[in-house]
């Protein structure tokens, strides 16, 4: 398909205004440094799963060890802790421990969708955030950074999915699959994941628009069509870029030669999708309907379908699923996160918390089975692949950051302990000094086990540099 210029200035009205947001584009751009300088590596895979208001800790916490929290796991008839939900319970420091789970420890019921992974699985609690937050700790969490106010969105650095992209590249280093009932073109700034300082990274909120983005090069339809006037549009751009690079000063011209590069090395990524259309074709899942954008549990069934087909295709070695967003999400027979979960104004907000967890721990189950199915080495795709999943702003609904309750699915090809059951027991509560295990020594633990540098990674508020945990280390 070719179009003249009239054609495609009248296309680029309003196809080219959607480029620079596009998350393939900006993945691409983020990825060239590291690609250029030659540091792919062996393929692991991470998969963050990201959830909003609040992650309970007895929610991953093992049958039979509910004493090791800090709390008693006592409900009243509204699903609330007996001692007061939104009180200082929840922020309490959590005992110490450092123990190996035996394989026939069971997961807790929310948690039973992952029961064939079990030896897989890490459980980590009372992790401080090392930053502040509230309602939201958005870009703070992934990036171990503390912003300047609570519930902030600002970008102060990398993002740990991010710096992982960009050190174990493909043809889209990054795919951010979110949820954003407010976002009509399907993408969005869903505040989770940055590529550097003021630089966040736009998600794909709707399947539909995901895949015409990532598969609509082997598509016979639509999504092809799309994909056709996206690459024209590149091209169009690039041979103005040439052109013009004769008629300008110095000064502008190495402007322009930065806007050339980029566009080339976008070209250059489609081109190496179009090369691997083979296995597109065989792991492309079906095109998505359209689905309605309130419809938050089948928004988040089509992005893991995304997932798996970039995943599988070896389009991507990292994938960050952002399940929901606090203030505009309502999952279906449930209500709204923000005032009906988070505040007590669902019927029992233990039953929606079950509910809403469990279905996370079913999509991370739909993946782990499939990356299981396909043989890699001596072992499948499973056995270099970690996944994560948190909350992204703590304990609770109004969270104080002193827990951050974690699960660890995987061991990136024998790095990572399997069955660890790890609490620090943070005792100091003063973030300006050292001696709490943060958040950010998780993300050091993922650097580290996969043979990344980690002590510039961050922005701790002590200026302690953060390290691996090495209890989680193999």
């Amino acid at each position: 398909m070719s179009f003249n210029r009239r054609q495609l200035l009248t296309r680029a009205a309003t196809t080219a205004a959607a480029l620079p947001m596009s998350p393939l584009m900006t993945s691409v751009l983020a990825s060239i440094q590291s690609q250029a300088s030659g540091t792919n590596r062996h393929p692991l895979r991470f998969v963050f799963c990201i959830k909003s208001n609040g992650l309970w800790a007895e929610m991953i916490q093992p049958p039979g060890w509910e004493q090791r929290l800090p709390f008693a796991v006592v409900y009243d008839d509204k699903g609330r802790l007996q001692d007061g939900e939104n009180g200082k319970i929840r922020k309490q420091v959590t005992p110490a421990a450092s123990l190996e789970m035996e394989s026939t420890l069971p997961l807790s019921a929310v948690m039973e969708p992952l029961e064939p992974f079990r030896e897989r699985i890490s459980i980590l609690q009372g992790i401080n955030s090392g930053f502040s937050t509230y309602h939201m700790g958005c870009y703070q969490t992934l990036g171990a950074f503390q912003a300047r106010g609570r519930n902030s969105i600002e970008t102060l650095g990398p993002t740990i999915d991010s710096v992982l992209a960009r050190a174990f590249p493909r043809p889209v280093p990054h795919v951010c699959l979110g949820h954003d009932p407010n976002s009509p073109s399907g993408v969005a700034y869903v505040p989770t994941s940055a590529a550097g300082r003021d630089k966040p990274i736009p998600f794909y909120t709707k399947p539909k628009r995901a895949y015409k983005e990532l598969f609509g090069v082997i598509d016979t339809g639509a999504a092809r069509r799309e994909y056709d006037v996206q690459s024209d549009i590149l091209d169009f751009f690039a041979e103005d870029a040439k052109r013009l690079q004769a008629q300008v000063a110095a000064p502008e011209r190495a402007q322009l030669d930065r806007y050339l590069n980029a566009f080339e090395s976008i070209r250059q990524s489609r081109a190496d999708v179009a090369a691997i259309s083979d296995q597109l074709r065989k792991y492309a899942p079906e095109a998505p309907d359209e689905i309605e954008a309130n419809a938050t549990f089948q928004v988040g069934a089509g992005n893991t379908e995304i997932a798996i087909a970039a995943l599988l295709s070896g389009l991507t070695n990292v994938v960050t699923l952002r399940f929901d967003l606090l203030g505009s999400t309502s999952y279906e027979g449930i209500g709204g996160l923000h005032g009906g979960v988070g505040h007590g104004q669902v019927k029992n907000i233990l039953d929606a918390r079950r509910k809403i967890c469990r279905f996370h721990f079913e999509q991370m189950a739909r993946i782990a089975h499939a990356l299981q199915a396909i043989p890699e080495g001596e072992g499948t795709m499973l056995d270099n692949t970690v996944f994560v999943y948190t909350s992204d702003n703590g304990e609770t609904h109004h969270s104080s950051g002193v827990n951050f309750p974690i699960v660890l699915l995987g061991d990136l090809g024998g790095r990572l302990a399997r069955r660890r059951y790890f609490a620090p027991g943070n005792e100091q509560t003063d973030r300006s000094q050292p001696g709490y295990t943060r958040l950010g020594d998780v993300w050091a633990t993922l650097l580290a086990a996969a043979d990344l540098p980690y002590r510039e990674f961050g922005l701790p508020v002590n200026g302690v540099p953060h390290q691996p945990i090495e209890a989680l280390l193999a």
